[in-house]
């Protein structure tokens, strides 16, 4: 087991100085202030002339009688709490909250989101403009405070229930959880009273996870990484790279590692000639590319490969988007997964049972390949079929089965198959299996056995895509790294155990009659007492219980499609148009 860096404590690494330099410059400011300050007479009070308050300016409540937009409609909700009078423009000046409100449009960085969509810097030269005339026009700030307030539910939107709304894309389903609009940000917002009160109001409106606040620290490790090491260092893909070979990537491979790991790798010194061998790949940076493949799904080997430059020749702005992306992700449902459920991580090919919110049980897992993709989606584990039959789809049938009986009609003669055609049992070695061959009119059956497709259990949750989990005859698949190889099933590497879990309060189910019934020459159907949900989840970046940032390959995709929905091409603001 290899000790993995901390983000925290990365991040503080990497920003100690700068933040140490900063803190001395403006406390010297302050000292310098106080010292030149001049000293001040004794004021006549009774010629003080005192300031009059700012206050609020009024806001048309017509303006609402036909919002059609989300955002506005919520700010119709907004200001009706707030008797339709200005919240962030006073007559005079800015209210006391307006500097919280920019400052966390602002920073919308930091929860993966873009400044720019919020049309920040549009907000800021507008109201400078506004105060600077020696007459403020009234109406100008009450039309320019609706339109920051509509930015700001914009923003509190895209921040409770995600920014991308088109997850399905062709044959790489993803199928989107229930999505309501919901106002809790308007009814937070209307309780803020400080810029204290508007900071909380901002955390609570953010997922209450605490793989979420992990990944947010994450993010501001690595777009600090981003920020300070803006050439980006691409490592030139080669031949393999062992143990103490001398390679000319090796100097970038130590830059890399030393900026992610936050720790200097030397180089080796040469005991013959006094030198420094920078090209030599040595036991120190072995261990720490070991470390690296582990974070990343790859065999621990040391050995620097293809997949191994693959992941290293991502820049930081990379990674930090995907972990913006899985950040994003958290926000699309305010389902709870509650206490008990299976979880299935697609690119991780990992499955995991949590109990009382702990993991329980975990294995590996093979999904489908990436012409076949395995849907996201969410559905409830209700029965268990042991020694199952397995009725072949009309695609495999068409792809695959038919091509095989046109060159040896009698391919399938010992793998235990029954052919029907128009329901009517046929002996395939007698059938014509030509381009004629009609697969729709074919039904295909797999009796149970040690060669079943399906292998000796499958896991059933009813959908309409019949996706479910199940075993398989050839589990030597799961030593493999990349195990993105189904027809869009979930094969389980030790099905038994997961049955023996779920089967664990049914009486008489022990593991000797499981392992009867597994081996069963007739399907048995077992209904479970209770159901357990299970989350199919695409997720490629996550912090794991020793807090470190793991990632994994974008098997289908998906990172690339909703990268461009979550960083669209800029475009210019729309506070133009006021």
């Amino acid at each position: 087991m290899y000790t993995s860096f901390k983000i925290s404590k990365n991040l503080n690494t990497l920003t100690y100085l700068t933040l140490s330099a900063a803190l001395f410059y403006s406390c010297s400011q302050r000292v310098a202030q106080v010292a030149v300050a001049p000293k001040v007479a004794q004021a006549d009070t009774t010629t003080m002339v005192a300031e009059l308050p700012a206050k609020p300016v009024g806001i048309d409540s017509t303006a609402f009688n036909k919002a059609g937009a989300a955002t506005l409609a919520k700010a119709a909700q907004f200001y009706r709490q707030h008797g339709f009078q200005s919240q962030w423009l006073f007559d005079t000046k800015p209210s006391p909250l307006f500097a919280a409100l920019e400052a966390t449009l602002n920073d919308a960085g930091k929860f993966g989101l873009r400044a720019s969509d919020y049309d920040v810097q549009g907000i800021q030269e507008k109201v400078k403009i506004l105060y600077s005339e020696k007459a403020v026009d009234r109406k100008a700030l009450a039309t320019l405070d609706v339109y920051i307030t509509e930015m700001l539910f914009h923003f509190t939107t895209h921040l409770s229930t995600g920014k991308i709304t088109e997850v399905v894309s062709g044959r790489s389903i993803w199928m989107p959880g229930q999505r309501t609009l919901s106002s809790a940000d308007v009814a937070l917002m209307s309780k803020v009273q400080t810029p204290a009160d508007f900071t909380t109001a901002i955390q609570q409106i953010q997922p209450a996870n605490e793989q979420y606040g992990k990944l947010q620290q994450a993010l501001a490790y690595y777009r600090a990484l981003e920020k300070n090491t803006p050439a980006a260092i691409d490592i030139v893909k080669g031949t393999k790279v062992k143990l103490d070979d001398h390679n000319a990537i090796v100097p970038s491979v130590r830059k890399k590692l030393s900026l992610t790991d936050m720790r200097p790798y030397a180089m080796t010194l040469d005991s013959l000639t006094g030198t420094f061998d920078s090209l030599r790949y040595d036991a120190t940076l072995v261990d720490a590319v070991k470390m690296f493949q582990a974070k990343h799904g790859l065999e621990p080997d040391g050995v620097i490969g293809e997949k191994t430059l693959r992941f290293m020749n991502q820049s930081f702005k990379d990674k930090a988007d995907v972990i913006a992306l899985n950040m994003e992700r958290m926000r699309w449902s305010t389902e709870k997964y509650g206490d008990n459920y299976i979880f299935v991580n697609v690119p991780a090919y990992t499955l995991t049972v949590y109990e009382n919110r702990k993991p329980a049980l975990q294995m590996r897992v093979i999904v489908g390949a990436v012409d076949k993709p395995t849907p996201i989606f969410s559905d409830a584990l209700e029965y268990i079929v042991f020694s199952p039959t397995w009725t072949v789809p009309t695609s495999i049938i068409k792809e695959e089965i038919i091509p095989r009986l046109k060159s040896n009609t009698a391919y399938y003669a010992d793998k235990n198959y029954a052919f029907y055609k128009d329901e009517v049992p046929i002996d395939p070695t007698t059938e014509v299996w030509d381009d004629t061959a009609n697969p729709y009119k074919y039904r295909i059956v797999q009796q149970p056995g040690p060669d079943n497709s399906l292998g000796l259990v499958k896991f059933i949750m009813p959908n309409n895509m019949s996706v479910y989990l199940h075993d398989t005859p050839n589990h030597r698949l799961f030593t493999k790294d990349y195990r993105a190889l189904s027809h869009g099933c979930v094969r389980v590497d030790e099905p038994a155990k997961l049955a023996a879990y779920l089967m664990r309060d049914q009486k008489g189910w022990d593991t000797k009659r499981i392992q009867e019934a597994m081996h069963a020459t007739q399907p048995a159907t077992i209904h479970l007492k209770k159901k357990l949900d299970v989350h199919i989840e695409y997720i490629t970046a996550w912090v794991d219980e020793n807090d470190t940032i793991n990632f994994r390959e974008d098997i289908y995709g998906h990172d690339k499609r909703q990268l461009q929905q979550l960083y669209p091409k800029d475009k210019a603001g729309a506070i133009a148009g006021l």
